[in-house]
Order: structure tokens, then sequence, then C-alpha cells
């Protein structure tokens, strides 16, 4: 093992694109169907997954996270986790997606959040 190696096989400085490949890394370690980043007003930064499904969960995102989705049809939400934490003095929603993440979420999620940390505060 080469401990200099760089850990990230894909790099960008470009703020949207660092995020989309941060989320597609995440997801694919996890076997995640979506996961996505996104403002509490439900504006949809980044994803990897189905776009339209995307922006519909981030649509109902703020929604969830304040505790108010009882509206909401239950199977539009299954496997859907949503977890808030600020950059800066931005809050942001990091929503995971998938069937099994019971195991998987406290390392994808923890590396998600650092990772979109370190590339929105740069």
């Amino acid at each position: 093992m080469n401990i200099g190696r760089e850990r990230r096989s894909r790099r960008s400085e470009d703020l949207a694109m660092a995020l989309q490949y941060l989320l597609s890394a995440q997801r694919e370690r996890a076997g995640l169907t979506h996961i996505l980043l996104c403002t509490l007003d439900g504006i949809l930064l980044a994803y990897d997954g189905d776009r339209g499904e995307c922006e519909e969960l981030a649509a109902y995102a703020p929604f969830i996270a304040r505790g108010e989705g009882y509206a909401l049809d239950p199977r539009r939400l299954s496997g859907l986790t949503v977890h808030p934490f600020r950059v800066g003095k931005e809050d942001l929603l990091l929503l995971l997606r998938g069937d099994e993440l019971a195991d998987k979420i406290a390392p994808v999620l923890m590396a998600s959040i650092e990772g979109v940390v370190r590339i929105l505060g740069s």
C-alpha cells in the first residue's frame, strides 16, 4: 500500500463537478440508488441518480427535515434518509436513498459531509 497515493481518482477545480464526483463515488461505495445535496429551500445543488427523482426528492427534503413530510406518499420516501448540516453559514441537506442503508450509512454520510465541507469551504 502506498501511503502517499492519492485516494481520489477524479478531481476537479470546478465546484459543481467536484461535488458530482464526490456524490458519485459515495453512491457507488454504498450501493445507493440516489444521493443528493440541496438547500433548505429544496434547490438541488448536486446529485447522483435519476435526475427527475433527485429533483423531486430535493423538493420534498425541506418538509421531511422539518418533520412535515406526513402528507407525502410513503412509497415515494421509501429507503430515504435526510441529514441536515452546515457549511459556513449555509444550511444544507444531504439525502441518501438505498434499499439496505443500515450498515453503510454512517461511513458514507460522514465521508459525504466531510467532502462537501472540504469542497465548498475552500
